[in-house]
């Protein structure tokens, strides 16, 4: 069977064998020109198709549950405060402005963080280990979705900060919400990016489109997922017939 790029994908079974490792600091890694290869820019024939299969599988995830659970118990708390006024609306468009920016951001500089050698240890870290293995397999669902961990630290941080707010509990608790819908909008949005379905609407279309760009194109480029607002702003989201196709999508430019 004869992939886009006119390979034999057959071919490539035993190379791919290591692809579905359960570890992101497993070193079997696929080559650049084996995933090319097995990756066309276009999702897999297994891959869900329809809406219902979609959302099957969106919240068979544990990513998207813990946020959706932990929403509903914020967003109950929040009604049982009450108290609602500018402030919460002033809070809810500024995170709202802001987060195109800091998905930005935490893309550019965590997400896609280079090991530092430091004498003769590595400074590296689990979470752009776990991207740099999306990037190398970026139809594999496994590596898709925002890790347990993020979600434990960022879970325990917000609990904190809600437990030292004080009178300002309830604007701190309008923030985290807002911030989590966010949150959950981009596991959405990014979902979609790897899946062969996705919602007819123009907005969702530019989304997939670009950001499987920035997995076949330019590793560099497109770094906005749920949001472009940030790429148009810092330049990052030129034509995509302007520029060339980088060597580095699958390997990001780290040597193994």
């Amino acid at each position: 069977m004869a992939d886009v790029f006119g390979h034999d994908v057959r071919s490539l079974a035993d190379k791919l064998a290591g692809m579905n490792a359960p570890r992101a600091t497993d070193r079997a890694m696929p080559t650049a020109q084996d995933t090319a290869q097995a990756n066309p820019m276009r999702p897999p024939a297994d891959s869900p198709r329809t809406a219902k299969d979609a959302w099957r599988v969106f919240l068979s995830h544990p990513s998207p549950l813990i946020l959706l659970a932990v929403i509903v118990a914020g967003g109950a708390w929040r009604w049982q405060l009450a108290g609602w006024g500018w402030l919460d609306a002033a809070i809810a468009f500024a995170l709202w402005a802001a987060f195109p920016f800091i998905e930005w951001l935490i893309h550019v500089q965590v997400l896609h963080f280079k090991p530092v050698k430091v004498g003769r240890c590595t400074l590296d870290f689990y979470l752009p280990k776990t991207h740099r293995r999306h990037h190398a397999e970026p139809w594999s669902l496994h590596w898709t979705f925002v890790p347990r961990h993020v979600h434990a630290w960022v879970l325990v941080s917000l609990a904190v900060l809600l437990w030292v707010a004080g009178p300002w509990r309830a604007a701190v608790l309008t923030a985290s919400l807002v911030f989590l819908l966010q949150g959950l909008h981009y596991e959405w949005v990014h979902y979609l990016a790897h899946i062969g379905w996705r919602p007819r609407l123009a907005y969702y279309e530019r989304r997939v489109l670009e950001h499987r760009w920035h997995h076949f194109r330019h590793e560099r480029l497109w770094w906005g997922v749920s949001r472009g607002w940030g790429d148009r702003v810092l330049g990052t989201a030129p034509e995509a017939r302007d520029v060339p196709r980088s060597d580095h999508t699958t390997d990001l430019g780290i040597k193994r």
